[in-house]
C-alpha cells in the first residue's frame, strides 16, 4: 500500500508538471517576444564566502580591498570547436611563464596549476613552468606580449601590479593590458607589510610623524612591484620613515636578505606568507599593517593602512596605488593574437581546475586560498582601473613612474 501510494502521488505530480509545461509553451507563443525582463532571473544573489574555503559555485564575495568581487567557477558557457583545439594541443607543451624566481608564491601556485590543469585542456598537453625574473616581472610581461609564441602555448603569470606602470606611462612597458586576453585567476591577494621580530618595530606608528622613533629598512624588486611601490607610497602619503633598497630579483631573495639582517621587512601577499614563507611568518616575522581598506579578520588586531590616511586625497592614492591592484594581482593571460577557440578552451580549463577537489586540497595544504575570477571579471577590474581619476594618476605618476 505504501508503494502504491508513493507511485500514485508521483504520477499525479508528473501530470501536473506536464500540464504546467504545456501551458507555459502556449503562453510564450502568444507573447510579444520581448524577453528583456527575463534577464533578471539570471542574476545571482550576492553572498559572503569565507576566504579559506574554495568556491564551489558562482558567488560574489567581499575582497580584502573592500570591493565586491564576483567569483565564478564552473564550465564556461562559451562554445568552441573542442576537436580542433584538441588536435592542436595534442602532443604539445604549454609553458606557464612566471615573472619571478623559483621558490616564491607565484612560482608555487604556477607549479600546482601546471601539475593539474592538463587533464582539462582538450588534447591533454604537457604543462610546465618557466621562470623569467626581472624588473618586478615586467621582463616576463613584455616577453609574453611581444616576443613569445602567440599560438596558445605560452601563458603569462606575473604581477598584475605592473599594469599600473602602463597606466602611468612607463616607457619600459611593452605590453598593453587592455589588449591581452585574460584567462582567469585562482587568487586575489591581500598585501601585508611584515617586519622581522628583530627590527624593533612592533607598531607602524613608530615610523610615522610627527616624531618617528624608528627607521624601517624595506626590500623591493623594481617599480611596478608591490614590494617597491608600497614603501614609496607610504613615504610620500603618510610621511613614513622608510629606507627602501631595491634590485632584488624576487621575494625569495628579499626573504634571504631579511634572514641575513640586510633589511627588516617587505610587503608580500598574504598567500605567499602562508605558503612559501609559512615558517618565517609563524616564527620570525610579524605583520605591521595590512594594505587593505579594512582589517583582515584572521590577523587579529593588525591595523589596515587606510586607518592612517590623513585625508580623502591620501585615501585615493593608497587605494589606486596599493589596494586596487590586489584585485588583479595574479592574472593568467595570453597574448592578444592567440586564437579565440584556444583562449576559450584555456579559460574553461582554469575554471574547471578551480573546482577540482584534488587541486583544492593541494592548494589548501600549500597555504593558498582560492578566490577565483573569470577572464571577463579580470578584464572588468582592469578597465575600471584604467579609469582612475586624473589627479590620482598624476600623483602616482610622480611617485612611482621611473
Amino acid at each position: 500500500m505504501v508503494i502504491g501510494s508513493v507511485f500514485g502521488r508521483r504520477s499525479l505530480w508528473l501530470r501536473l508538471v506536464f500540464t504546467i509545461g504545456v501551458f507555459t509553451v502556449l503562453l510564450s507563443a502568444c507573447g510579444d517576444g520581448d524577453d528583456g525582463d527575463d534577464d533578471d532571473d539570471d542574476v545571482e544573489t550576492s553572498t559572503e564566502t569565507e576566504a579559506t574555503e574554495p568556491a564551489s559555485e558562482s558567488t560574489v564575495s567581499e575582497t580584502a580591498t573592500g570591493e565586491p568581487a564576483s567569483t565564478a567557477t564552473g564550465e564556461s558557457s562559451a562554445e568552441f570547436d573542442e576537436d580542433a583545439v584538441a588536435d592542436f594541443y595534442r602532443g604539445k607543451t604549454i609553458t606557464i611563464l612566471v615573472g619571478f624566481s623559483a621558490g616564491g608564491g607565484y612560482d608555487l601556485q604556477a607549479r600546482l596549476i601546471a601539475e593539474h590543469i592538463g587533464q582539462y585542456i582538450p588534447g591533454n598537453p604537457t604543462v610546465i613552468v618557466e621562470n623569467m625574473e626581472g624588473a618586478g616581472s615586467l621582463v616576463a610581461w613584455n616577453h609574453m606580449y611581444s616576443a613569445g609564441p602567440t599560438d596558445g602555448t605560452l601563458i603569462g603569470y606575473s604581477a598584475g601590479s605592473q599594469i599600473l606602470q602602463q597606466v602611468l606611462g612607463n616607457p619600459a612597458v611593452e605590453f598593453d593590458a587592455q589588449q591581452v586576453q585574460y584567462l582567469g585567476a585562482h587568487t586575489q591577494d591581500t598585501f601585508v607589510l611584515v617586519v622581522t621580530n628583530t627590527s624593533g618595530v612592533t607598531d607602524i606608528e613608530q615610523i610615522l610623524p610627527p616624531d618617528p622613533e624608528e627607521e624601517l629598512t624595506l626590500g623591493g624588486t623594481a617599480p611596478g612591484s608591490t614590494s617597491a611601490d608600497v614603501p614609496l607610497v607610504l613615504e610620500d602619503v603618510l610621511g613614513a620613515n622608510i629606507n627602501l633598497i631595491t634590485g632584488y630579483d624576487g621575494n625569495a631573495a628579499i626573504a634571504l636578505a631579511m634572514e641575513s639582517g640586510e633589511i627588516e621587512g617587505f610587503s608580500p601577499g598574504l598567500d605567499s606568507l602562508r605558503s612559501a614563507y609559512a615558517e618565517q611568518f609563524e616564527n620570525d616575522w610579524s605583520p605591521l599593517v595590512t594594505l587593505t581598506e579594512e582589517r583582515v579578520s584572521d590577523l587579529g588586531d593588525v591595523p589596515a593602512i587606510l586607518e592612517f590616511a590623513p585625508d580623502a586625497s591620501a585615501e585615493q592614492v593608497i587605494t589606486y596605488g596599493i589596494i586596487r591592484p590586489a584585485q588583479f594581482i595574479r592574472p593568467l593571460v595570453v597574448a592578444a593574437d592567440v586564437p579565440e577557440d584556444r583562449v576559450l578552451a584555456l579559460s574553461r580549463a582554469i575554471e574547471q581546475l578551480a573546482e577540482d577537489e584534488t587541486y583544492q586540497t593541494a592548494s589548501a595544504d600549500a597555504g593558498l586560498q582560492m578566490n577565483p575570477l573569470t577572464g571577463d571579471q579580470l578584464r572588468a577590474f582592469v578597465e575600471d582601473f584604467f579609469a582612475m581619476p586624473e589627479d590620482v594618476r598624476a600623483r602616482l605618476q610622480e611617485l612611482l613612474a621611473p
